[in-house]
């Protein structure tokens, strides 16, 4: 049994190789008029995905499932992705942002990254603890330097790191706002949702 784990954690990280290398990170072009936040919380093995949007209308999506892929560091997207992908259907907005991390990563590809390559979106990952390289300040701005290279931005206790079809400078942009209402929305109503759980 452990051997056929450690296959498929490496088959994984595989396919998180495969994903990091269609990455584009360009900047985003002109504001973008609707962005939504993504979270899930969970009661036991059942999950719940809550996207919630600010627009032109106020949107809040849900999706509920069991997650039988256990946590470990570095694959969230395999646990978390799908309830995700499933509380999108039918969005694309100009601006996903994600609870994890974007190209602040071990292989460059956290659940954010693998979201706006799947989806052909522009994302951003915002997390609450950094899982790869060091904090490095640089004009009053602290980096997070992985090989030599910024991934992402520290600020206060959140890590924000591109995703996909957006640029570093986006992602300080969007950081010196202060953490997004949508994430924040996105967290509180997925434990509402969760809490209303009914397990049978």
């Amino acid at each position: 049994m452990k051997l056929e784990q450690d296959y498929l954690v490496n088959f994984l990280y595989l396919v998180q190789n495969v994903i990091a290398r269609q990455v584009n990170l360009a900047k985003l072009e002109g504001e973008p008029r609707e962005i939504c936040g993504v979270d899930v919380a969970y009661k036991g093995e059942v999950g719940v995905a809550v996207v919630v949007c600010d627009g032109e209308n106020q949107l809040v999506k849900k999706a509920t499932g069991r997650v039988g892929f256990p946590y470990i560091p570095g694959l969230l997207f395999m646990r978390e992705a799908p309830l995700m992908i499933r509380a999108l259907q039918d969005l694309k907005p100009d601006l996903l942002l994600v609870d994890g991390h974007g190209i602040a990563h071990p292989r460059r590809s956290g659940i954010a990254t693998v979201l706006g390559v799947l989806l052909n979106i522009p994302t951003i990952g915002v997390a609450k603890s950094r899982l790869v390289g060091e904090v490095i300040e640089e004009n009053g701005i602290n980096y997070v330097v992985l090989n030599g290279e910024k991934v992402g931005v520290k600020v206060g206790k959140y890590y924000y790191s591109p995703g996909n079809l957006v640029s570093l400078d986006d992602v300080i942009n969007l950081s010196r706002m202060g953490y997004p209402r949508v994430l924040r929305e996105a967290d509180r109503l997925s434990k509402v949702y969760r809490n209303d759980l009914k397990l049978s």
